[in-house]
């Protein structure tokens, strides 16, 4: 069942070669309708492409760049990154229900007409397309270090019920999401949010669990799969495997099932345990997600999953989980934004923490560019934090056009879609934000922001 890569990466070459545009002429305006202008020197975000990368393909990866890919299927969330000494990560990879979101075919009813568009088309899964993107990016690879499933939702890991089914493994599961792009790639280290009991903060058993779990176990017993009790607070847990004193990177275990790192010389707080009733009555996936912050010299990165909602505290009212994480994260420069950026997530308490100056969002839903939370990340007045901020969703559904128009931030968001893919390089010190086309795979770079300069991890002063 797996890839035949060597075929595949043959024919992909080609492509690329057929579709690189070549150099852009460096005296011509660039202007583009549907994301910052370019061409108003006042615009932090113009689009100045020094090293004339747009219209070809992806330059690709080289050693002592950090990569991070987000890759756009129109359906899953995914990201893959491979870090400056090369250890590669693969931080969630989904499967949805097709047929439910109206992306069996581009012609949806009514009732599913809010999905957004499946890319590159509905010939394969989106799991495929995932694993092939990896292909192209490195043809050698063979070992993927990590695996980290944020919590336990189809868009993120994989559905029980897409995809083929195993009949001859021990145990059987559906090679879908996370166990299709396993069937290509061997997995070195797995974490998960409940491993190894999965009691914590209460017993979990859905179908999308269990599918992620037998996968896990099976490799571990064929293919050397490494499991590990993922560590809120812990500092490298998550670490470079081949030049480890090489690069000043390094990755803190920000939360877990509730559990939110307390800071240096302080205890995590475990937001469960603050009121009898959280066990009761939250059974929100989201609030128990796994969240990260990457740093690799002076630039910070964040991922937490679909991290959103609200715990009780020890008196009984709503704690915003997303606050408690924002203030143990600190300033960074680039989001990847909790729960999609949907209405209910990305509230002032988390934005006005982290600070960034870039907000990844991924899509599948015109839910997914919400006016709430695009405004409070845009915010630059007393209420916000003062600098630029950039918008960079992987797609921005039609439906959603109209109402964006008369939007005063609209200048701050980038409506292009696409694979979008942070590059920070320079020992950490600047980093570039590129728009890959996901309309077929060429890899051809569309846009390109930056450089951006890296905050170092200072906490700017809010503006008051």
């Amino acid at each position: 069942m797996s890839l035949d890569r060597r075929d595949f990466i043959k024919t992909a070459a080609a492509g690329l070669a057929a579709t690189t545009l070549g150099s852009l002429d460096p005296v011509a305006p660039i202007a583009f309708a549907d994301c910052p202008d370019p061409n108003n020197p006042n615009d932090p975000n113009a689009i100045t492409d020094p090293d004339r990368e747009m219209g070809k393909a992806y330059g690709g990866w080289k050693e002592g760049e950090f990569d991070i890919h987000f890759i756009h299927t129109g359906a899953t969330e995914n990201c893959f990154m491979i870090c400056p000494d090369g250890t590669t990560i693969l931080l969630d990879a989904g499967e949805q229900d097709l047929t439910h979101f109206g992306q069996v075919k581009w012609n949806p009813t009514k009732s599913d007409e809010a999905a957004c568009k499946p890319m590159p088309d509905n010939s394969r899964r989106p799991s495929e397309w995932v694993t092939r993107y990896i292909s192209r990016l490195l043809p050698d690879l063979e070992t993927i270090d990590y695996v980290i499933a944020s919590h336990f939702h189809t868009d993120h890991i994989g559905h029980p019920n897409i995809g083929p089914k195993t009949t001859d493994r021990d145990p059987n599961y559906t090679i879908s999401g996370i166990a299709r792009v396993g069937e290509t790639y061997r997995f070195g280290t797995a974490f998960d949010r409940g491993y190894p009991d999965y009691a914590r903060p209460t017993e979990h058993k859905s179908g999308e669990w269990a599918n992620l779990v037998n996968f896990f176990e099976y490799k571990e017993k064929t293919a050397g799969l490494k499991r590990e009790k993922f560590e809120v607070g812990a500092l490298d847990q998550i670490k470079l495997t081949r030049a480890p004193d090489k690069y000043d990177f390094h990755v803190r275990n920000l939360v877990a099932n509730g559990v939110v790192w307390g800071g240096e010389g302080k205890e995590n707080v475990d937001y469960f345990e603050l009121y009898p009733k959280n066990k009761e009555t939250n059974n929100n996936e989201n609030t128990r997600s796994m969240g990260e912050r990457f740093q690799y010299g002076a630039f910070r990165f964040y991922t937490g999953g679909d991290i959103s909602g609200a715990i009780l505290d020890e008196n009984g009212k709503d704690v915003e989980i997303e606050g408690a994480v924002g203030r143990a994260c600190g300033p960074v420069d680039v989001v990847k934004t909790n729960h999609h950026a949907s209405n209910g997530a990305m509230f002032k308490s988390f934005v006005n923490e982290v600070q960034a100056r870039v907000y990844v969002t991924c899509c599948w839903w015109k839910g997914h560019v919400n006016a709430v939370p695009c405004e409070t990340m845009s915010d630059e007045t007393a209420t916000g934090y003062p600098g630029p901020r950039l918008m960079c969703p992987t797609d921005v559904h039609p439906m959603n056009l109209d109402w964006l128009k008369d939007k005063p931030w609209r200048g701050k968001l980038c409506e292009r879609g696409g694979h979008v893919v942070v590059k920070a390089y320079d020992g950490g010190a600047r980093y570039k934000v590129y728009y890959l086309t996901a309309k077929d795979e060429s890899m051809n770079v569309e846009l390109v922001f930056g450089p951006f300069e890296s905050k170092n991890g200072q906490k700017a002063q809010l503006s008051v």
